[in-house]
């Protein structure tokens, strides 16, 4: 027995095994014990088996041995103390229970720390669990709240037959269907796409796994087709998986998108094409043109004197005008036709299939151009006005004309001002010598910037006079060009090409500066005697300028120029634009110190109730009513009204383009104070106005005209300027 118990132990897992010292004949036993854990912390049994290399039965006894001092070793080692502490550990408790304030001994104080710890772990674990059902039920809560009150429809779909399941209550409002009625519809009855394109999206969203976000069409209980954005992508719930899709309605971004694109290429006003769609229409029109031999047109509108339609009734009727043109030339035209506004009152249209021989394109061209004169004849009636107007036309062909757009349209635009110079109210086909005429105008262009810039501007004097005695009460501001090649040029030679340009700006502020500077200059010479007043003519697009009067204070403080001494040339239809803007503008003026005269008077709209609201103080006759006075009944009656008008409300009166002594008779006889024109004094030049100054200066004394004698003075003085 001791021989046989001195051997090797060794534990595998829930093994223990025993290996006796081999004999001298190689003999071993190996013992073999299998320990069985049972619940609720019993120790469990140990079943000890002997497996024997030998067939010898001493060696079978042997193993029997040692099987049974295996088992008495795990009984003593292994059972009885773990028995013991389980007994010590139930009585322990059961004295907790029944004195919960025992104070037990510094072994029990030990169980009872492992005791404690484990009694905090455990609520440490509970407080934790009961922590995370709480934020458990509170996301719950949430995405129920989501789920509900999404503005977007949410739909829960079976893959397989496609039915919807489930749904949130804004599905119903997104498909105007009853909540009751939506769970069990089938995809194709919600949404208006082929069954084989829905079938293809679910199994690639199910397969793949990934989400996707896609445009697709609903249809919605009405019938209407809802377009809506929709996110699509798989979830498992417990019956398995299935297809989640959120739709977002974009009916009204869609609608803004088609809404700007179509801003992007109609007028606003008019709901015409505008400049880009025409230009993409007649880029398409000339490829096939090149491809069919079929010639095509362009008729470039502009309306006749359609300005002074806006400057005396105001924009909100130009524009319904315009609105009313615009109706007018769709119902006149074929639906092929393109109808196109470039801006302001400048329309196109665009023919095209005239035939493929020029002559005849050029005919059936014409032709509808004179159609479209026809709507003209009517008269329009827009806000209590009833109002005539005509429009000046310019024909081009393609592709003969030309085989650009930009091309196209600048030769259309040169006719059509063809066809204003020839008296308005007409069409023009383009000619290429036309081309010519308009490549000089913008060669006219450039050189008068560059004269500009290179000091080629002059200003001259035309004299202002009064009648009684001959006496230069002051003078017109007057503009010359010193062309290098062709000599002096008057203002009515080139204004006219720049009036609508930046460039006109520029001249006006010229003219304006150097005024003030000649004013100043003379003012500070002793020899001369400065004029009464120097006028200035004001354009259209310089007195509305915004920062017109600031521009005035500006030069006049750095010039010197005696404000006083400044008189503003205005028209009567720069007032009617805006009067109340007008008034304000010329109250600023007159503020300090500077004059105002109505140029031209006669020609425009003014009443005697305009005249009375304005701050002026002069009226100019315009020089055709002065021309006939001494033989035209009419004029003569003109001219002695204005007169009696402006004695009446304190105004004085300028006779323009006086060049005859019978008309300065008429003037003086008619108690006509001022005069300007070639009998007086040609427009002089700055030195030739010098020395004029420094005559008037030794006859008159400053700021002291002497009563004439009767008929002397005016004889000696008109003898000097009349011969």
């Amino acid at each position: 027995m001791a021989q046989l118990g001195v051997g090797f132990v060794r534990r595998t897992g829930g093994e223990v095994q025993v290996t006796s010292r081999p004999d001298r004949d190689g003999t071993a036993v190996t013992a073999v014990g299998i320990i069985a854990t049972v619940p609720q912390l019993r120790v469990g049994s140990v079943a000890v088996t002997c497996k024997v290399q030998s067939t010898d039965r001493r060696d079978r006894d042997i193993a029997a041995v040692i099987a049974s001092s295996v088992a008495l070793l795990w009984d003593f080692s292994v059972q009885r103390p773990v028995r013991r502490g389980l007994g010590h550990l139930e009585g322990r408790m059961r004295r907790l229970s029944a004195h919960p304030r025992h104070v037990a001994d510094p072994a029990e104080q030990a169980s009872d720390t492992d005791t404690l710890r484990l009694e905090r772990m455990l609520a440490t674990r509970q407080r934790r669990i009961a922590d995370y059902t709480r934020r458990l039920r509170r996301e719950l809560e949430r995405f129920k709240a989501i789920y509900r009150h999404s503005h977007d429809a949410v739909l829960i779909f079976d893959p397989q037959d496609g039915r919807l399941l489930d749904c949130n209550p804004r599905t119903a409002e997104f498909l105007g269907i009853p909540h009751e009625r939506l769970n069990g519809m089938h995809l194709t009855e919600l949404h208006d796409e082929s069954e084989a394109f829905l079938r293809s999206l679910v199994d690639d969203v199910m397969d793949r796994g990934e989400g996707r976000s896609i445009r697709i069409n609903y249809r919605a209980g009405d019938g209407r087709i809802i377009p809506a954005e929709v996110s699509t992508s798989r979830i498992q719930l417990d019956t398995g998986n299935m297809l989640l899709c959120i739709a977002r309605d974009i009916s009204e971004r869609e609608n803004a998108a088609e809404r700007i694109q179509h801003l992007a290429y109609h007028d606003t006003l008019t709901d015409l094409p505008n400049r880009t769609l025409l230009t993409d229409r007649v880029d398409r029109a000339l490829a096939r043109a090149r491809r069919t031999h079929q010639i095509g047109a362009l008729l470039f509108l502009d309306l006749d004197k359609f300005k002074r339609i806006n400057d005396s009734l105001g924009h909100s009727v130009g524009d319904e005008l315009l609105k009313e043109l615009a109706r007018r030339l769709r119902r006149a035209l074929r639906e092929e036709d393109t109808v196109a506004r470039l801006g302001g009152d400048e329309f196109v249209v665009l023919l095209e299939g005239l035939g493929q021989r020029q002559d005849r394109a050029v005919e059936k061209a014409r032709e509808i151009a004179e159609k479209v004169r026809a709507i003209f004849v009517d008269e329009y009636r827009l806000d209590g006005h009833e109002l005539y107007v005509t429009a000046s036309i310019g024909i081009v062909t393609f592709p003969h004309d030309g085989d650009t757009v930009d091309t196209l349209l600048r030769h259309a635009d040169t006719a059509m001002y063809h066809a204003k110079g020839a008296g308005r109210d007409g069409a023009r086909v383009f000619e290429r010598r036309m081309d010519e005429a308009a490549i000089s105008r913008l060669r006219l262009e450039n050189e008068l910037r560059n004269g500009l810039r290179e000091g080629e501007f002059e200003l001259y004097f035309q004299p202002v006079l009064v009648i009684r005695d001959g006496h230069v009460l002051g003078a017109e501001v007057l503009l010359r060009w010193h062309h290098p090649t062709n000599g002096m040029i008057a203002p009515t030679e080139f204004l006219p090409y720049i009036e609508n340009c930046a460039l006109m700006l520029k001249l006006d502020d010229w003219v304006l500066l150097e005024s003030c500077r000649l004013l100043g200059s003379i003012q500070g010479d002793p020899e001369l005697q400065a004029p009464d007043c120097l006028a200035i003519n004001i354009s259209h697009q310089q007195f509305h300028q915004p920062e017109f009067v600031d521009r005035v204070k500006e030069i006049v403080a750095q010039t010197g120029a005696d404000a006083k001494r400044l008189q503003f040339e205005i028209t009567e239809t720069m007032l009617i634009k805006d009067t109340h803007d007008s008034i304000e503008r010329m109250t600023a003026l007159k503020q300090m110190g500077i004059r105002f005269a109505i140029d031209d008077f006669g020609t425009g709209y003014s009443s005697l109730a305009d005249l009375r609201q304005l701050p002026i103080d002069t009226l100019k006759i315009d020089r055709s009513f002065v021309r006939d006075i001494a033989s035209d009944p009419n004029d003569a009656a003109i001219v002695r009204a204005i007169l009696s008008m402006a004695k009446h409300i304190g105004l004085k009166v300028i006779a323009e383009g006086v060049e005859t002594r019978e008309q300065l008779q008429f003037l003086r006889n008619a108690d006509c104070s001022y005069y300007q024109g070639y009998l007086g004094r040609p427009p002089l030049s700055v030195e030739r106005f010098r020395e004029e100054l420094r005559f008037n200066g030794e006859l008159y004394a400053p700021d002291d005209i002497p009563p004439p004698a009767p008929g002397a003075t005016t004889a000696r003085y008109c003898g000097l300027g009349m011969d």
